[in-house]
C-alpha cells in the first residue's frame, strides 16, 4: 500500500476541466430550488478539492439541506436498503439529484483526463498491477480505476472529489467495491503514510518453500489490519512467492554479500546513481516516492531490507 501526496496544481486543474460540467447539470436539475442551486454552484470548489478530513462534513451539511428532516438512522436504512426499498424512501429523490449532479461515470468515469495529470503507473493499494495510463479519452486504451474511498452510496455529494478518488487496479477496485471506510477505521492514502505503516517479510514453509507474511502483524494497528485484510495483501503476495521472493532469496543466497556490495559500490560506482543501480541490478524502484513506478517495489524493499542487501542507512 502506498501513499498518495498532494499537487495543487493537478486539484486545480482537475477543478477547471469539471467545473462547467457540474454547473450545467446543476442548473438542468429539476428538484433543487434557485437558492441551493446558486449555494451548491459557489461551494463546488470546496466540494470537489477540499481535503479528505474535511469531505463528510462538507456532504453531510449538503444532505441536511437537500433533506431537510434528515436522521442519520434512516438514512443508514436507505443507504443499507435493496433498490425497491430506496425507490419506496421519502429521501430518494433528494439522493438522485446529488447522484445525477455529481455523475461519476458521465463527468469523469470514462475520460483519461484524471489518470493523466496523476501519472500514476501501479496500483496505490497493492503496488502489484499497472494502471499506467495508455492512450487517451479520444483513443482509449488502458489507464487506472478509481476507488471511491468514502464509498458514493454513503458520500453521494463526493462522487468527484478529488481527494475521494484514488487511482487503482480492477482487482483492489473490486475488492473494496462499495465497502464503507471511515477515517477513524481506515487508512487514507492522501492523510496516512501507508508504506510507513507495515513491512512485509517471509517464513521459512518447507526446505525448498517460503510464504510471504506481514511482519509483527498482531501488534499492528486497527486501521492498517483492516487495510491488509480488505485488499487481501497477504494471500495475493504470497501467490508470488515461488517468483519474486525466491527471486530475492536465490540473489542473497547464492551470491556473497561481498559480491553484491561489488556491485554495487564498485562496478557501477560514479557511472550509475544509487537509484539507478538497485533498478538494474533487484528492478525495483529504491525511493519510496518512485515505489508506484514499478510493481513490487514496496515488498523488494522491505525484504531486501531483511536480508540486508539493502542497509539501514539508505534511503
Amino acid at each position: 500500500m502506498l501513499n498518495l501526496k498532494e499537487n495543487s496544481k493537478n486539484v486545480r486543474e482537475y477543478f477547471v476541466d469539471i467545473k462547467s460540467k457540474i454547473e450545467d447539470r446543476i442548473s438542468k436539475d429539476g428538484f433543487l430550488s434557485t437558492s441551493l442551486k446558486n449555494e451548491l454552484k459557489e461551494r463546488l470548489f470546496d466540494i470537489i478539492t477540499s481535503a479528505p478530513n474535511e469531505l463528510p462534513d462538507i456532504n453531510l451539511e449538503f444532505i441536511y439541506k437537500f433533506i431537510p428532516l434528515y436522521d442519520s438512522a434512516t438514512y443508514d436504512l436507505y443507504v443499507r436498503g435493496s433498490k425497491t426499498v430506496k425507490e419506496r424512501h421519502a429521501y430518494h429523490q433528494a439522493i438522485q439529484s446529488i447522484q445525477s449532479i455529481f455523475n461519476y461515470k458521465e463527468i469523469t468515469g470514462n475520460r483519461y483526463y484524471l489518470a493523466e495529470i496523476l501519472k500514476r503507473h501501479t496500483c496505490t493499494y497493492c503496488n502489484r498491477n499497472y494502471i499506467k495510463t495508455i492512450g487517451s479519452t479520444k483513443d482509449k486504451v488502458c489507464r487506472a480505476e478509481y476507488d471511491h474511498w468514502f464509498n458514493k452510496d454513503r458520500y453521494p455529494l463526493l462522487a468527484l472529489s478529488f481527494f475521494n478518488l484514488i487511482p487503482s487496479c480492477s482487482s483492489c477496485n473490486k475488492l473494496k467495491s462499495n465497502k464503507n471506510f471511515e477515517l477513524d477505521t481506515h487508512l487514507q492514502p492522501y492523510i496516512h503514510d501507508l508504506n510507513e505503516k507495515f513491512k512485509f517479510s517471509y517464513r521459512k514453509k518447507t526446505f525448498v518453500d517460503n510464504n510471504v507474511t506481514i511482519a509483527d502483524e498482531s501488534s499492528l494497528p486497527a486501521k492498517t489490519k483492516k487495510m491488509i485484510e480488505t485488499f487481501k495483501i497477504k494471500e495475493i503476495y504470497n501467490a508470488h512467492s515461488d517468483t519474486e521472493l525466491r527471486d530475492l532469496l536465490d540473489l542473497r543466497y547464492k551470491y556473497s554479500e561481498n559480491y553484491i556490495d561489488i556491485l554495487i559500490n564498485k562496478t557501477f560506482k560514479n557511472i550509475m546513481s544509487r537509484e539507478e543501480i538497485y533498478r538494474l541490478v533487484f528492478g525495483i524502484e529504491i525511493n519510496e516516492d518512485d515505489f508506484h513506478k514499478r510493481p513490487f517495489s514496496k515488498f523488494k524493499k522491505d525484504i531486501l531490507s531483511e536480508l540486508e542487501i539493502i542497509k539501514p542507512k539508505y534511503p
